[in-house]
């Protein structure tokens, strides 16, 4: 499978002259001009690397980028940058200041690609491919439905923390909504009907009654 990259980029010229490049090495290249679409395609086609040019949003550009990288901290990033911005404590995988051409840009991604390994999301004896919505529970296979695949992933890298429902509305509905929750109520129920031993009582996913959900690894005795 290709590598799928987000390329935030707010400077039209710029993303017309990195996509070609890209896709031309056979990348998914998908452009967001505003935090809103980024976060927005990020949903719609989860990355595997981050390409974010701060520069081009001036001023507000490190905050722009926080808010997309905090949506996907395990993502690897490369960030373009001012040399002003620059520093050794910026935090990315990689970064680069102008001048750079579209093939400097490419060897950092080809770089950073080998390092990247399975996507695979694993949490005790649960394992879940985000790109097939597979998912193996020991001798068990599921092939789970794209929001249900979404918000159990949500869980898997969250493990231990309490999430509220409108948080889990907002990351995985992509919507403030919650008048009515009874979708996510649907979809919590078909993951325990699957990754539960006892529904009813369950181990892995459990309810925070006036809060939400949270999402624990249980020992493997317990799972017995």
């Amino acid at each position: 499978m290709s590598l799928r990259i987000l390329l935030v980029e707010r400077d039209v010229a710029t993303s017309d002259l990195l996509t070609p490049s890209l896709e031309r090495r056979g990348y998914q290249v998908s452009v967001a001009a505003t935090q809103r679409q980024a976060i927005s395609r990020m949903r719609s086609m989860p990355p595997d690397l981050l390409v974010i040019d701060v520069a081009s949003f001036g001023p507000n550009g490190h905050k722009v980028s926080d808010a997309v990288r905090s949506h996907l901290s395990h993502v690897p990033v490369i960030l373009l940058l001012e040399k002003r911005q620059a520093n050794a404590q910026t935090m990315a995988d990689a970064w680069m200041t102008p001048p750079f051409t579209p093939r400097k840009l490419l060897y950092r991604i080809k770089k950073l690609s080998e390092k990247l390994g399975s996507r695979e999301i694993r949490a005790g004896s649960l394992i879940l491919d985000p790109d097939t919505r597979i998912l193996t529970h020991g001798e068990k296979s599921f092939h789970l439905r794209p929001k249900e695949a979404a918000l159990l992933a949500f869980f898997m890298r969250n493990p231990g923390r309490v999430l509220s429902r409108q948080e889990i509305m907002k990351q995985v509905w992509d919507t403030e909504y919650i008048g009515d929750t009874r979708t996510l109520s649907v979809h919590v129920r078909w993951l325990r009907l699957k990754i539960e031993q006892d529904p009813n009582r369950p181990r892995w996913l459990r309810t925070i009654r006036g809060l939400g959900y949270r999402f624990d690894v249980p020992d493997v005795a317990s799972e017995k």
